[in-house]
């Protein structure tokens, strides 16, 4: 079987290293409505080739089209993504901007004509959108109040004169909210993000904005043709007393007439990291081919593998097995199933993970010292496995040991995984063909499998350190 680097063709950025840093991954939805946000999310074109749709936001933007379109079933007035750091909240947002700015110019892109049929609506109904970014938002002379400035990104001068003489110190009523969007003549989108950024740093206004967000609820719920979306974390980490206060109280209006949306879909995020990261998968062909190969001999070993890997359904017949395993291979390819499961099986339940971005940045670092690496010691892994991380370079295990919250475990990294005196390298002096490595293989895939879960508190279970130094006895794992 080919080699998995002399088949897939990662994007250039990541084989230039340019993409490491979570925040490449991060997009900042007020850059793209400035239009100064990279080409790759400020073009609509672009953005939507990078897009997966997956089930989660399908159902999001489904939700959405439906309200805009002036059908009420199926949908909610007041949508609410209740996300981990990370978790793609930002991305749906962006998304919505880019169909209910553009309507039907974007419904050639890729993805876009099914989201439509699936939502079951005619074409992609344009609208007049909102955007509010909590954590770039300040008050600038017309725009004095995030009432103000929402009122005028709708309908200009009679959107702010809809409000009424009193708007620049006082949040408006359910009526002049109502006015505002009857002046912006068209369906009305309206964009939450960061809120939480907003209320912290502009304390003496929190009240006032917490006033207008319950009202701004109830106004749209009187349209049938608006809806409004508003982003809320999930996890309390990084929040502060007054962060966690606010979340609740804001909440707490919203989910009045809100529907919660869990911006994640933990199934997809396979094709979700294959767009960003790869510019190719190279040849149908040969993806099946090993796809095949390890589906085959997955199944034939089902009994010694843990049953999150294999998944097969003990009713099924032995062909519909092996054809499940195939389709898990070739749809993770070139990713081996496990090398990505293993962030939503273990690593999601760690508070500082972050699921999306903080994955990608992972991901593309390993991908492209692990590419590099190949071609220069002619490696033949067909895929990227999870025992081939590349723990051995600081600037990856780094952001392992962010992602996992847990700077101590270096020591049991260095001592038995990848250091440079570490016990594995000893006992792998003498490893050769297939087992060349097997030892700092199978303490790198031990420190993978063993991170994760969490106790009440939130916090990471002990011992995953402690775990990693059964590397030593990997040979005897092996056999």
């Amino acid at each position: 079987m080919e080699p998995w680097y002399k088949v897939a063709t990662p994007r250039k950025e990541v084989r230039e290293g340019r993409s490491f840093n979570p925040d490449e991954f991060a997009i900042a939805l007020e850059q793209v409505v400035a239009g100064t946000a990279p080409e790759d999310y400020r073009d609509p074109a672009q953005f939507f080739a990078r897009t997966c749709f997956t089930r989660a936001l399908r159902e999001h933007a489904g939700m959405v089209l439906r309200r805009l379109s002036g059908r009420t079933d199926n949908t909610s007035p007041v949508l609410t993504l209740i996300t981990q750091f990370g978790g793609g909240k930002t991305h749906t947002l962006t998304t919505l901007y880019h169909l209910a700015t553009n309507g039907e110019a974007v419904a050639g892109h890729s993805g876009v004509a099914e989201l439509v049929r699936e939502a079951g609506v005619a074409s992609v109904p344009k609208a007049k959108v909102a955007v509010f970014v909590g954590n770039a938002w300040d008050p600038q002379p017309g725009r004095e109040t995030p009432w103000i400035d929402i009122a005028r990104q709708l309908a200009g001068d009679k959107g702010v004169e809809a409000l009424g003489p009193a708007a620049k110190t006082t949040p408006p009523g359910t009526d002049s909210i109502a006015r505002v969007f009857q002046a912006a003549g068209a369906p009305v989108l309206l964009l939450f993000d960061e809120v939480l950024n907003y209320l912290n740093r502009h304390r003496s206004s929190a009240e006032s904005f917490h006033a207008f967000i319950q009202n701004l609820t109830v106004a749209t719920t009187g349209t049938t043709h608006g809806a409004a979306v508003i982003s809320l974390p999930r996890s309390q980490v990084e929040m502060t007393e007054s962060d966690q206060e606010w979340q609740d109280r804001i909440s707490k209006v919203v989910r009045r007439v809100a529907k919660d949306l869990i911006a994640n879909d933990e199934t997809e995020i396979s094709e979700v990291v294959r767009r960003r990261l790869f510019q190719d998968l190279g040849s149908e062909k040969i993806r099946k081919n090993v796809a095949k190969a390890f589906g085959d001999w997955s199944f034939e070993r089902r009994a010694q593998l843990p049953p999150e890997w294999t998944a097969v359904d003990s009713a099924a017949t032995e062909a519909k097995a092996r054809e499940f395993l195939q389709r898990r291979f070739e749809a993770c390819y070139p990713f081996h199933p496990a090398t990505l499961s293993v962030f939503q099986r273990k690593w999601q339940a760690l508070p500082q993970y972050q699921q999306t971005r903080g994955t990608l940045a992972m991901l593309a670092q390993w991908i492209s010292i692990a590419a590099q690496e190949g071609f220069r010691k002619a490696r033949t892994e067909p895929l990227i496995k999870v025992a081939s991380a590349p723990l051995g370079e600081p600037g990856f295990r780094s952001v392992v040991l962010g992602q996992l919250g847990e700077s101590r475990l270096i020591a049991a990294i260095d001592t038995d995984i990848a250091g440079e005196q570490a016990h594995s390298k000893a006992l792998d002096a003498d490893t050769k063909g297939p087992l060349r490595d097997i030892h700092r293989r199978v303490g790198t895939a031990i420190l993978f499998e063993s991170s994760g879960g969490a106790d009440r508190q939130g916090r990471a279970p002990p011992g995953a350190a402690l775990r990693a130094r059964r590397a030593r006895a990997g040979h005897d794992v092996h056999r």
